[in-house]
């Protein structure tokens, strides 16, 4: 590939109490149930690395994370995007780029494995607390929160001697934020976090029925800080904070910074949102090829390679009326705005890093949490236990007119039309287990003494979710271990990136190796350039497809009549998966939402 092209492109505890003699008994059956219910969910035989404290005087990298929100694989500027994403860029252009990294569906069982590195199901987060099914209630692996039956990374790196720092999202601790879930419990020593899953970006106050509006700080309930500051700046303002309080004490830092951003609702400064007037007036389908064709230049995808077909399939934006288009141009304007406004703050987070000397020695990750939004407008969603009466109510007291959509008082976010620009060329979204819901922007860049001088910015090995965790303790030189605080957790599932990211090797998966993931009864299983996916109704068939994503990335042709045998084998590696980790499918679907899905989208004019 052009490296000079690619560079350009790129820069424009299961916690007890200390017991009293009264409490030991309570503590022992405690004990003992928490072994019984590890026996549900077996753990995996794993080939990770054993890593060691590092010795003497070495100084340890910082590790900074910035977890995007809802990203679509073509929404940064290194991915091909329109959109204004200098700092990212740079990122990119001083790092790694992976084009072929994969991640859960939907944010909260992404990112339990993201601070686990194990599978979802077996943290506890198999569903979310807004879509569980009645059948799932109160099974293993449904908790809805991270159980003890896994460490955290940031209980392991707290004990290895660093600083852990959270601002921003958690959505981790079930819908009453069980007692030990929040994030002081599972190894932050200091956090900011908003525990719900989405929330307005200049206030608290609620955007949707059933999605409470809570932070926390340091374990206690507090309010938000103010009703007025966007949540990008009020993030970084408490990351760089947090920062401060630990700065020149000698201990490596951990900061997970993760805004929501570009969570829906789609809300931004006005001077953002102006910066991007009349940009998008020319429409879906061709923000979609003008993205593909920017990562063709790059070496994404062969120059050859025309664009893939959409799925599902939607209208045409020159079938829309000027109403329609005037809409949906408004809505991409204020993602786009949101993007930029992120890229700025944490630019403001990279820039004060180097201004007290920490940059070069961290290690930096840009990944997002799932691929793409929620593919279904806020007019037609339904939470379990929110009744569409509810939710009508709740959207009678907001404005979402033209002019009015990115304000504190609009509730606006794509549906399924918004989908095919933000994940060009793939096709899907979040919430299916097919490559626009699943693949997402990477980025990544070893601390300096750690690059290596090899050029290869790109990497277009398979990554999973699951190696990230394998990859950070490498790097921090901390052991995973197999019990924690007297009691077993599961082992690590992934790989440690590192060997690729040193150009020593050119992938992590063999070619028969297998990587599963499933939710709500949507499953996908990766091996070399296959992919089996199953889809239910009425998105898809509900069968078993097999596609080959290096001929076919857009997920077209099911070739499982070509490949049979091919098909038989990963069907079985994924059934072997659902046993291990005690998948429960569900007796209905997302709370109904899919089968509310704007049919008329699935039109072609």
């Amino acid at each position: 590939m052009n490296i000079e092209i690619l560079g350009e492109y790129f820069y424009t505890q299961f916690h007890f109490e200390e017991m009293m003699d009264y409490r030991y008994v309570g503590g022992l059956l405690t004990l003992v149930v928490l072994t019984l219910s590890m026996a549900a969910i077996p753990s995996f035989k794993t080939n990770n690395s054993i890593y060691a404290q590092p010795e003497g005087d070495t100084k340890r990298p910082n590790i900074l994370f910035l977890a995007g929100d809802d990203f679509g694989y073509s929404d940064i500027g290194a991915f091909g995007s329109e959109i204004h994403t200098p700092n990212l860029d740079a990122l990119a252009a001083d790092g790694k780029v992976l084009d072929n990294y994969h991640t859960q569906s939907v944010c909260a069982p992404s990112r339990a494995i993201i601070h686990t590195g194990v599978d979802n199901h077996i943290v506890g987060v198999g569903t979310m607390y807004e879509d569980i099914a009645p059948n799932q209630v109160g099974k293993p692996g449904y908790e809805t929160y991270i159980t003890d039956r896994v460490v955290t990374i940031e209980e392991l790196l707290r004990d290895a001697g660093y600083h852990t720092i959270l601002s921003g999202k958690w959505h981790l601790s079930g819908k009453t934020n069980e007692n030990g879930t929040l994030p002081s419990d599972r190894g932050f020593e200091e956090s900011f976090s908003f525990l719900g899953g989405r929330g307005n970006h200049f206030s608290s106050a609620e955007v949707l029925p059933g999605s409470p509006v809570l932070f926390e700080h340091n374990g206690k309930i507090v309010p938000r800080p103010d009703n007025t500051t966007y949540s990008n700046e009020l993030y970084t303002n408490v990351l760089i904070d947090s920062i401060k309080k630990f700065q020149g004490d000698g201990k490596p830092l951990f900061m997970f910074f993760a805004p929501q951003v570009a969570l829906m609702p789609y809300q931004a400064p006005q001077d953002y949102i102006k910066k991007y007037e009349g940009v998008y007036d020319v429409g879906y389908d061709k923000i979609r090829e003008q993205r593909f064709e920017k990562q063709k230049e790059v070496g994404f995808w062969p120059t050859e390679m025309p664009l893939p077909t959409r799925i599902p399939l939607q209208k045409s934006w020159d079938s829309l009326n000027s109403t329609e288009q005037q809409y949906r141009s408004k809505v991409m304007q204020v993602h786009a705005a949101m993007i930029d406004n992120l890229d700025y703050h944490i630019g403001r987070i990279i820039q004060y890093l180097k201004d007290i000397g920490e940059y070069d020695n961290t290690l930096v990750i840009f990944a997002s949490d799932n691929g793409s939004s929620e593919p279904i407008e806020t007019t037609n969603i339904v939470f379990s236990g929110v009744s569409p009466e509810e939710t009508k109510q709740f959207l009678s007291t907001v404005n979402n007119s033209i002019e009015n959509i990115g304000n504190p008082g609009s509730v606006v976010n794509f549906g399924t039309w918004g989908q095919g620009q933000q994940v060009s060329p793939l096709s899907w979204y979040k919430t299916q287990e097919g490559e626009g819901g699943t693949r997402v922007p990477f980025l990544i860049r070893p601390p300096i003494s750690e690059q290596t001088p090899g050029d290869n910015k790109l990497i277009k090995a398979f990554v999973h979710v699951q190696d990230i965790v394998p990859t950070l303790l490498d790097y921090a030189g901390v052991q995973h271990p197999s019990t924690y605080n007297g009691h077993p957790v599961a082992a690590l599932l992934g790989k440690t990136m590192r060997p690729l990211l040193d150009d020593k090797v050119d992938k992590l998966y063999g070619d028969n190796e297998t990587v599963s993931q499933e939710l709500f009864n949507s499953s996908a299983v990766w091996m070399g350039s296959w992919k089996a996916l199953k889809i239910d109704p009425p998105l898809s068939t509900g069968q078993w497809q097999l596609i080959n994503l290096t001929k076919d990335p857009g997920e077209n042709n099911d070739i499982s009549n070509i490949h049979p045998d091919i098909l038989k084998t990963m069907r079985a590696a994924y059934d072997k998966y659902a046993k291990d980790v005690g998948i429960v499918v569900p007796t209905v679907v997302r709370a109904g939402e899919m089968s509310k899905l704007s049919q008329e989208e699935a039109s072609t004019d």
